[in-house]
This record gives structure tokens, C-alpha cells and sequence, in this order.
């Protein structure tokens, strides 16, 4: 293909140790992997590639799951991935809650 010799677009996501390779799949945290199932790297690279903005639940469930009901699914999923990804999921610094609102990616 003409013009496209000696360019390599980038497949990695980093943000503040946060490290994310779409074409591996994979999320480092500081440097160590963590392991995710199929949706929760799917919620994470959603969010991440969105950084500020706030989505509902709802927005996320259909999202992700590409589905137009409503479950718990979506909020017991960024739960756990904040589980995963945060050093103190209690004072989190990535995903974000917007109380009544949704979540955020928080660059």
C-alpha cells in the first residue's frame, strides 16, 4: 500500500500507570498484568478510550452487553474491575462514581 511504509500505529492505552494493549488484550497496572474476562477488558478499554465523561449504567449495559434492559450486571462488573485495577478501590483514582449519574474514567 502506498504511503503506508515505515508507519506502526500504536495499539497501546497508557494513563498514569494504567497500561492497555487493545490488540493483546491485556491491562497492566505498575507495570504487573491483571487478568480480565472478555467483558470487563471490553468495559475497561470503553471507558478509558472515553476518559471524563460520564456514562449511566444503562448506556454501559447496552454498550457492552448490547442489551437495551437494565441488570445489576453492569454495576457488580465495574465493581470488580475496580477490584482489579485500583490500589485502593476504596479511594478509587481510574473509575469514578457520579453518583446518580454513572461512571467515569478519570484521566
Amino acid at each position: 500500500m502506498k504511503g503506508c511504509q515505515g508507519r506502526k500505529q500504536t495499539h497501546t492505552i497508557s494513563v498514569r500507570g494504567l497500561k492497555i494493549n487493545k490488540d493483546s488484550r491485556q491491562a497492566y497496572v505498575n507495570g504487573k498484568e491483571i487478568e480480565l474476562t472478555a467483558k470487563e477488558f471490553d468495559l475497561l478499554l470503553f471507558i478509558v478510550m472515553h476518559p471524563n465523561h460520564i456514562f449511566s449504567k444503562e448506556h454501559l449495559f447496552e454498550r457492552i452487553w448490547g442489551l437495551d434492559s437494565m441488570g445489576d450486571l453492569t454495576t457488580v462488573t465495574v465493581h470488580i474491575l475496580r477490584e482489579k485495577i485500583e490500589t485502593d478501590p476504596s479511594n478509587p483514582q481510574y473509575i469514578i462514581t457520579v453518583w446518580g449519574a454513572g461512571y467515569r474514567f478519570d484521566a
